[in-house]
């Protein structure tokens, strides 16, 4: 396992596709299911990426991305479910 994907709703995914992080993202709701987070599957590894709801993003979700062994650690914006699972995928290819 590579990574995998822990969301509050309790979906758990192991190494999830395109297909599936999209649904992941469809899925979350402002009340019960409001976050989902990606974790390497190697314990010694610290990044994490998540993506959560939030009213002020225009209606969309909040992508934040940490990873300690590079410093970077940043926080977007988007509407677009399949934009930001080609987004977290991409960024969780550069680890």
């Amino acid at each position: 396992m590579q990574y995998y994907a822990d969301a509050e709703g309790g979906a758990y995914l192991e190494d999830p596709t395109h297909p599936d992080l999209v649904g992941l993202v469809q899925d979350l709701d402002r009340v019960s299911n409001t976050f989902v987070v990606l974790y390497p599957g190697d314990e010694s590894r610290d990044w994490f990426i998540s993506v959560a709801t939030r009213d002020h993003a225009l209606g969309g979700y909040e992508i934040e991305r940490q990873d300690p062994a590079t410093g970077d650690r940043s926080r977007t914006t988007s509407t677009n479910p399949t934009e930001i699972a080609a987004d977290v995928l991409d960024w969780i290819n550069q680890r």
